[in-house]
Protein backbone atom coordinates (compact mmCIF):
# COMPACT_ATOMS: atom_id res chain seq x y z
CA UNK A 1 0.00 0.00 0.00
CA UNK A 2 1.35 3.24 -1.46
CA UNK A 3 1.47 6.07 1.47
CA UNK A 4 3.01 9.60 2.35
CA UNK A 5 6.13 9.07 3.53
CA UNK A 6 7.20 11.06 6.91
CA UNK A 7 9.76 13.11 5.48
CA UNK A 8 7.93 14.20 2.30
CA UNK A 9 4.86 14.53 3.69
CA UNK A 10 6.26 17.68 5.84
CA UNK A 11 8.48 18.82 3.21
CA UNK A 12 5.36 19.21 0.98
CA UNK A 13 3.08 20.38 4.40
CA UNK A 14 5.92 23.14 4.83
CA UNK A 15 5.87 24.48 1.42
CA UNK A 16 2.34 24.25 1.21
CA UNK A 17 1.68 26.73 4.46
CA UNK A 18 4.14 29.11 2.61
CA UNK A 19 2.25 29.50 -0.23
CA UNK A 20 -0.89 31.29 -0.47
CA UNK A 21 -4.34 29.29 -0.77
CA UNK A 22 -5.40 28.20 -4.03
CA UNK A 23 -9.28 29.08 -2.85
CA UNK A 24 -10.82 31.98 -0.01
CA UNK A 25 -13.83 31.41 0.88
CA UNK A 26 -14.50 34.94 1.58
CA UNK A 27 -12.71 36.01 -2.53
CA UNK A 28 -15.73 33.74 -4.00
CA UNK A 29 -18.84 33.60 -1.99
CA UNK A 30 -21.01 36.49 -3.22
CA UNK A 31 -21.97 37.68 0.73
CA UNK A 32 -18.67 37.04 1.95
CA UNK A 33 -17.47 39.32 -0.71
CA UNK A 34 -19.79 42.01 0.68
CA UNK A 35 -18.46 41.83 4.43
CA UNK A 36 -22.39 40.86 4.86
CA UNK A 37 -23.57 37.75 7.24
CA UNK A 38 -22.91 34.74 5.07
CA UNK A 39 -25.76 31.69 5.06
CA UNK A 40 -24.41 27.95 5.02
CA UNK A 41 -22.74 26.21 2.12
CA UNK A 42 -25.60 27.52 -0.51
CA UNK A 43 -28.26 29.22 1.34
CA UNK A 44 -28.53 32.89 1.83
CA UNK A 45 -28.57 34.65 5.12
CA UNK A 46 -32.16 36.21 5.07
CA UNK A 47 -30.89 40.09 6.12
CA UNK A 48 -28.15 39.50 3.67
CA UNK A 49 -31.23 38.80 1.00
CA UNK A 50 -33.37 41.61 2.70
CA UNK A 51 -30.63 44.18 1.29
CA UNK A 52 -30.59 42.70 -1.29
CA UNK A 53 -34.54 43.16 -2.02
CA UNK A 54 -34.21 46.71 -0.57
CA UNK A 55 -31.52 47.81 -3.43
CA UNK A 56 -34.03 45.96 -5.70
CA UNK A 57 -36.91 48.22 -4.19
CA UNK A 58 -34.82 51.40 -4.55
CA UNK A 59 -33.92 50.36 -7.96
CA UNK A 60 -37.52 50.49 -9.20
CA UNK A 61 -38.94 52.72 -7.13
CA UNK A 62 -36.84 55.67 -7.43
CA UNK A 63 -36.35 56.43 -11.20
CA UNK A 64 -40.16 55.65 -11.66
CA UNK A 65 -39.98 58.28 -8.99
CA UNK A 66 -38.33 60.71 -11.10
CA UNK A 67 -40.11 59.97 -14.23
CA UNK A 68 -43.28 59.87 -13.00
CA UNK A 69 -44.51 62.62 -15.06
CA UNK A 70 -43.54 61.03 -18.22
CA UNK A 71 -46.28 59.44 -20.11
CA UNK A 72 -44.90 56.13 -19.38
CA UNK A 73 -43.62 56.99 -15.98
CA UNK A 74 -46.94 57.81 -15.21
CA UNK A 75 -48.55 54.75 -16.05
CA UNK A 76 -46.01 52.79 -14.34
CA UNK A 77 -45.83 54.47 -11.04
CA UNK A 78 -49.69 53.79 -10.78
CA UNK A 79 -49.46 50.43 -11.61
CA UNK A 80 -46.43 50.40 -8.89
CA UNK A 81 -48.38 52.63 -5.98
CA UNK A 82 -51.68 52.64 -6.85
CA UNK A 83 -54.98 50.45 -5.97
CA UNK A 84 -54.96 50.44 -2.40
CA UNK A 85 -50.68 50.63 -1.97
CA UNK A 86 -51.13 46.48 -2.53
CA UNK A 87 -48.70 46.71 -5.64
CA UNK A 88 -45.89 47.45 -2.84
CA UNK A 89 -46.35 44.59 -0.72
CA UNK A 90 -46.64 42.65 -3.83
CA UNK A 91 -43.51 44.25 -5.28
CA UNK A 92 -41.38 43.43 -1.79
CA UNK A 93 -42.05 40.23 -1.64
CA UNK A 94 -41.20 39.97 -5.40
CA UNK A 95 -38.13 41.37 -4.54
CA UNK A 96 -36.81 39.32 -1.42
CA UNK A 97 -37.59 36.44 -3.26
CA UNK A 98 -35.49 37.61 -6.31
CA UNK A 99 -32.86 39.00 -4.06
CA UNK A 100 -32.93 35.35 -2.29
CA UNK A 101 -32.01 32.96 -5.48
CA UNK A 102 -29.84 35.62 -7.12
CA UNK A 103 -27.83 35.46 -4.24
CA UNK A 104 -28.61 31.34 -4.12
CA UNK A 105 -27.43 31.16 -7.76
CA UNK A 106 -24.17 32.84 -6.74
CA UNK A 107 -23.42 30.78 -3.94
CA UNK A 108 -23.96 27.05 -6.31
CA UNK A 109 -21.51 28.22 -8.29
CA UNK A 110 -18.91 29.33 -5.47
CA UNK A 111 -19.26 26.20 -3.76
CA UNK A 112 -18.43 24.38 -7.00
CA UNK A 113 -15.09 25.97 -6.94
CA UNK A 114 -14.24 23.30 -4.31
CA UNK A 115 -14.15 20.43 -6.87
CA UNK A 116 -11.38 22.37 -8.07
CA UNK A 117 -9.26 21.19 -5.30
CA UNK A 118 -7.32 18.10 -5.66
CA UNK A 119 -6.04 16.55 -2.47
CA UNK A 120 -5.26 13.11 -3.84
CA UNK A 121 -2.26 12.07 -6.07
CA UNK A 122 -3.02 10.75 -9.47
CA UNK A 123 -1.35 7.75 -8.84
CA UNK A 124 -4.44 5.20 -8.66
CA UNK A 125 -2.28 2.56 -5.68
CA UNK A 126 -2.38 5.45 -3.73
CA UNK A 127 -5.11 5.26 -0.51
CA UNK A 128 -6.44 7.35 2.86
CA UNK A 129 -5.76 5.34 5.32
CA UNK A 130 -5.45 6.05 9.68
CA UNK A 131 -1.47 6.82 9.02
CA UNK A 132 -1.99 9.50 6.54
CA UNK A 133 -5.60 10.87 6.77
CA UNK A 134 -4.44 13.77 9.15
CA UNK A 135 -2.07 14.51 6.81
CA UNK A 136 -5.03 14.63 3.90
CA UNK A 137 -6.53 17.09 6.04
CA UNK A 138 -4.03 19.23 6.76
CA UNK A 139 -3.20 19.23 2.79
CA UNK A 140 -6.94 20.88 2.08
CA UNK A 141 -6.60 23.06 4.63
CA UNK A 142 -3.54 24.42 3.53
CA UNK A 143 -4.90 24.47 0.17
CA UNK A 144 -8.32 26.43 1.22
CA UNK A 145 -8.88 29.17 3.61
CA UNK A 146 -12.23 28.75 4.95
CA UNK A 147 -12.84 24.66 4.42
CA UNK A 148 -15.35 24.91 6.80
CA UNK A 149 -17.22 26.93 4.59
CA UNK A 150 -17.53 24.69 1.05
CA UNK A 151 -19.84 21.74 1.51
CA UNK A 152 -17.75 19.04 -0.48
CA UNK A 153 -14.48 20.53 1.38
CA UNK A 154 -16.15 20.01 4.95
CA UNK A 155 -17.77 17.32 4.17
CA UNK A 156 -14.97 15.77 3.62
CA UNK A 157 -12.25 16.77 6.24
CA UNK A 158 -15.33 15.83 9.12
CA UNK A 159 -14.79 12.51 7.77
CA UNK A 160 -11.08 12.11 7.46
CA UNK A 161 -10.58 13.36 11.06
CA UNK A 162 -13.08 10.39 12.75
CA UNK A 163 -10.96 7.60 10.57
CA UNK A 164 -8.79 6.35 13.21
CA UNK A 165 -12.04 6.12 15.14
CA UNK A 166 -13.51 3.19 11.80
CA UNK A 167 -13.01 -0.52 12.00
CA UNK A 168 -14.14 -0.71 7.71
CA UNK A 169 -14.52 1.42 4.81
CA UNK A 170 -18.28 0.88 4.68
CA UNK A 171 -18.22 3.27 8.36
CA UNK A 172 -17.05 6.17 6.18
CA UNK A 173 -19.31 5.28 3.62
CA UNK A 174 -22.37 5.87 6.08
CA UNK A 175 -21.21 8.85 7.50
CA UNK A 176 -20.90 10.89 3.83
CA UNK A 177 -24.00 9.58 3.61
CA UNK A 178 -25.37 10.71 6.76
CA UNK A 179 -23.41 14.25 6.31
CA UNK A 180 -24.91 14.51 3.25
CA UNK A 181 -28.83 13.88 3.88
CA UNK A 182 -28.33 16.15 7.01
CA UNK A 183 -26.74 19.08 4.31
CA UNK A 184 -29.67 18.45 2.20
CA UNK A 185 -32.25 18.60 4.51
CA UNK A 186 -30.60 21.93 5.20
CA UNK A 187 -30.56 23.04 1.86
CA UNK A 188 -34.02 22.47 1.74
CA UNK A 189 -34.94 24.32 4.78
CA UNK A 190 -33.19 27.69 2.43
CA UNK A 191 -36.34 27.58 0.41
CA UNK A 192 -38.66 27.81 3.18
CA UNK A 193 -38.93 31.90 3.13
CA UNK A 194 -39.42 31.77 -1.10
CA UNK A 195 -42.00 29.06 -0.83
CA UNK A 196 -44.09 31.10 1.35
CA UNK A 197 -43.52 34.08 -0.41
CA UNK A 198 -44.92 32.54 -3.35
CA UNK A 199 -48.13 31.90 -1.38
CA UNK A 200 -48.18 35.11 -0.15
CA UNK A 201 -47.86 36.88 -3.04
CA UNK A 202 -51.13 35.94 -4.90
CA UNK A 203 -52.98 36.35 -0.96
CA UNK A 204 -52.09 40.07 -1.55
CA UNK A 205 -53.47 39.96 -4.73
CA UNK A 206 -56.72 38.81 -4.05
CA UNK A 207 -56.90 41.31 -1.20
CA UNK A 208 -56.72 43.38 -3.71
CA UNK A 209 -59.04 41.69 -5.38
CA UNK A 210 -61.55 42.06 -2.51
CA UNK A 211 -61.25 45.35 -1.40
CA UNK A 212 -61.69 46.62 -5.23
CA UNK A 213 -64.87 44.78 -5.12
CA UNK A 214 -66.45 45.98 -1.94
CA UNK A 215 -65.07 49.31 -3.13
CA UNK A 216 -67.33 49.38 -6.20
CA UNK A 217 -69.93 47.56 -5.14
CA UNK A 218 -70.14 50.06 -2.48
CA UNK A 219 -70.24 52.96 -5.12
CA UNK A 220 -72.38 50.92 -7.65
CA UNK A 221 -74.98 50.98 -4.53
CA UNK A 222 -74.92 54.77 -4.86
CA UNK A 223 -75.29 55.21 -8.10
CA UNK A 224 -78.76 52.98 -8.58
CA UNK A 225 -79.95 55.00 -5.07
CA UNK A 226 -79.22 58.21 -6.54
CA UNK A 227 -81.97 60.03 -7.87
CA UNK A 228 -82.62 62.77 -10.02
CA UNK A 229 -78.89 62.45 -11.33
CA UNK A 230 -78.50 63.89 -14.81
CA UNK A 231 -76.50 61.31 -17.11
CA UNK A 232 -72.84 63.17 -16.69
CA UNK A 233 -73.56 62.80 -13.00
CA UNK A 234 -74.27 59.19 -13.40
CA UNK A 235 -71.40 58.40 -15.68
CA UNK A 236 -69.21 59.78 -12.90
CA UNK A 237 -70.07 57.56 -10.66
CA UNK A 238 -70.08 54.60 -12.99
CA UNK A 239 -66.21 55.34 -13.71
CA UNK A 240 -65.70 55.46 -9.90
CA UNK A 241 -67.30 51.79 -9.45
CA UNK A 242 -64.91 50.93 -12.56
CA UNK A 243 -62.24 52.09 -10.61
CA UNK A 244 -62.74 49.29 -7.83
CA UNK A 245 -63.19 46.80 -10.30
CA UNK A 246 -60.04 47.93 -11.93
CA UNK A 247 -57.95 47.44 -8.70
CA UNK A 248 -59.58 44.04 -7.91
CA UNK A 249 -58.51 42.58 -11.35
CA UNK A 250 -55.00 44.88 -11.50
CA UNK A 251 -53.79 43.40 -7.91
CA UNK A 252 -55.09 39.85 -8.90
CA UNK A 253 -52.77 39.98 -11.80
CA UNK A 254 -49.77 41.77 -10.27
CA UNK A 255 -49.68 38.83 -7.67
CA UNK A 256 -50.39 35.85 -10.00
CA UNK A 257 -47.95 36.90 -12.41
CA UNK A 258 -45.02 37.78 -9.88
CA UNK A 259 -45.72 34.57 -8.22
CA UNK A 260 -45.62 32.35 -11.76
CA UNK A 261 -41.96 33.87 -12.45
CA UNK A 262 -40.67 33.21 -9.04
CA UNK A 263 -41.81 29.86 -9.03
CA UNK A 264 -40.35 29.12 -12.55
CA UNK A 265 -37.16 30.89 -11.18
CA UNK A 266 -37.29 28.38 -8.22
CA UNK A 267 -37.60 25.53 -10.05
CA UNK A 268 -34.76 25.87 -12.41
CA UNK A 269 -32.40 27.33 -9.46
CA UNK A 270 -33.76 23.96 -8.11
CA UNK A 271 -32.41 21.95 -10.55
CA UNK A 272 -28.97 23.94 -10.40
CA UNK A 273 -29.12 22.85 -6.88
CA UNK A 274 -29.89 19.51 -6.54
CA UNK A 275 -27.23 18.64 -9.34
CA UNK A 276 -24.75 20.16 -7.05
CA UNK A 277 -25.25 18.23 -4.71
CA UNK A 278 -25.16 15.09 -6.70
CA UNK A 279 -22.02 15.89 -7.74
CA UNK A 280 -20.83 16.41 -3.62
CA UNK A 281 -21.64 12.88 -3.64
CA UNK A 282 -19.83 11.70 -6.54
CA UNK A 283 -16.96 13.42 -5.74
CA UNK A 284 -17.01 12.11 -2.06
CA UNK A 285 -17.34 8.88 -3.42
CA UNK A 286 -14.67 8.64 -6.12
CA UNK A 287 -12.37 10.63 -4.28
CA UNK A 288 -12.79 9.11 -0.44
CA UNK A 289 -14.66 6.42 -0.44
CA UNK A 290 -12.97 4.71 -3.17
CA UNK A 291 -9.38 5.23 -1.45
CA UNK A 292 -9.75 4.31 2.23
CA UNK A 293 -8.24 1.21 3.49
CA UNK A 294 -9.18 1.14 7.20
CA UNK A 295 -9.51 -2.40 9.07
CA UNK A 296 -6.99 -5.20 10.04
CA UNK A 297 -5.75 -5.61 6.81
CA UNK A 298 -4.02 -2.08 6.51
CA UNK A 299 -0.45 -1.70 6.31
Amino acid sequence: MTQFSNRASSDKHADAHSAPPLLRYASVDPEARLSLPSGSFTTPALSSSLLGAIALMLGTYVPSFIFRHSEIGEVLWKYLTAFDRIPILIMFFSCWSVSILVIKSFKIVAQRKAFEIHFAPDDPEWSIARSNAMQVVEAIESKVQGVEGFMYLNRVTSVLRAVRNVGRVGDIDEMLQSRADNEELQIDGGYVPVKGFIWAIPVLGFIGTVLGLTEAIGRFGGVLGAQGSDLKTITTQLTQVIGGLDTAFVTTGEGLVAALGIHLFLTFLRRADDRFMDDCRAQCSRHVTSRVRVGTNEN
